[in-house]
């Protein structure tokens, strides 16, 4: 393999293909009787949180923006709880502070599910809305236990938007799809199958994310048909066995010690002792690798654990387009340039 390839980045348009009984279109809605696919995930949780007329909602202090984004396009009042350097999270702290009418976001990072101690506390209170963010997951390997799920394709597929309201009561309609130009960045990723001009699609995908707010609008009908095309189970053991390949060499970079996650990842996230200088030392060795998230929405000074991970973490690419070689690529760039954070 070429070192110019680039790893990470845009994803490439995934190809048009027949339906099939084992889709992640069928995997994600197997448990949930009612489905509603809006342009994306912060419209799904704007139109539910105002369809259940929610008063004030909770989010983890490790969040991305656009959750509380959502939350004020449908004009309700944010809430933070507590989570560690690990993202562990206390729901009995937080069962302190909730009341009737609230809403509750647990977020699946990285796709990993929800704790146990998240299954107790939603079964004893249902008058609380609890809403499981799985903008990250492709399969947690576990069933929900929420009232709702949210799901998010284009941070998993080659597709331009989708989000996914599944629930087991009656959902909020999006209205028109969103216009098919949206799939500008994947079209242009998929005529550059090894990333080597970035140029042609970096900036149609920094606008196309900047320009995006919570809307009626639905998904487009080419996302759809992906979700109904692509068969779950080859993606996550890709990302499976790109995990085990890092954990079991970076270790001593890991946010969680799990060799053999029973969770399709998101990325292999890391802790560095400056996110923003390891960027930029592995984009020089072409690896194009996030953080999720440099900005947070809740306090640093209440919540200081979450705002020192958002300055540390790196979340590594190992998606189904790569495999041991590419990992390789990235554990050498990783030992040889990214410093960890310190224990």
């Amino acid at each position: 393999m070429s070192l110019s390839k680039a790893i990470g980045g845009v994803m490439p348009a995934e190809p048009a293909g027949s339906p099939r009984p084992d889709s992640i279109w069928n995997a994600w809605r197997a448990d949930f009787p009612h489905t509603a696919a809006f342009a994306n995930a912060r419209s799904a949780l704007a139109a539910l949180l105002a369809q259940r007329r929610v008063s004030r909602v909770w989010l983890p202090a490790y969040v991305c923006s656009a959750v509380a984004e959502a939350a004020a396009a449908a004009h309700v009042a944010c809430h933070y709880y507590n989570v560690s350097l690990r993202l562990e999270s206390d729901p009995k702290a937080l069962e302190r502070e909730l009341s009737v009418g609230d809403a509750v976001v647990i977020v699946a990072h990285f796709g990993r599910p929800p704790h146990d101690g998240w299954r107790d506390l939603i079964a004893r209170w249902p008058e609380v809305v609890f809403i499981e963010d799985r903008a990250q997951a492709l399969d947690t390997g576990e069933a929900s236990h929420a009232d709702t799920v949210i799901h998010s394709p284009r941070k998993l597929l080659g597709v331009a938007d989708g989000g996914l309201l599944l629930a087991r009561a009656p959902l909020p309609a999006p209205a028109d799809p969103a216009d098919d130009g949206l799939w500008a960045p994947q079209d242009a990723r998929a005529g550059d199958p090894d990333g080597l001009t970035p140029e042609r699609w970096r900036p149609l995908f920094t606008d196309a994310e900047a320009s995006m707010r919570p809307s009626a609008a639905a998904a487009t009908a080419r996302t759809l048909a992906a979700l109904k095309s692509s068969a779950l189970t080859p993606i996550a053991d890709a990302r499976r066995a790109n995990w085990l390949r890092l954990a079991e060499a970076l270790a001593a970079w890991a946010l969680w010690d799990e060799l053999s996650p029973g969770f399709a990842p998101l990325a292999f996230p890391i802790l560095t002792a400056d996110a923003a200088l390891a960027v930029t030392a592995l984009a020089e060795r072409r690896i194009w690798a996030p953080r999720h998230w440099p900005q947070l929405p809740s306090d640093p000074a209440a919540f200081p654990d979450a705002h020192r991970l958002a300055g540390a973490c790196v979340s590594l690419p190992l998606d189904q387009r790569y495999g041991a070689a590419d990992m390789s690529r990235i554990i050498e760039a990783v030992t040889a340039r990214v410093p960890p954070y310190p224990r």
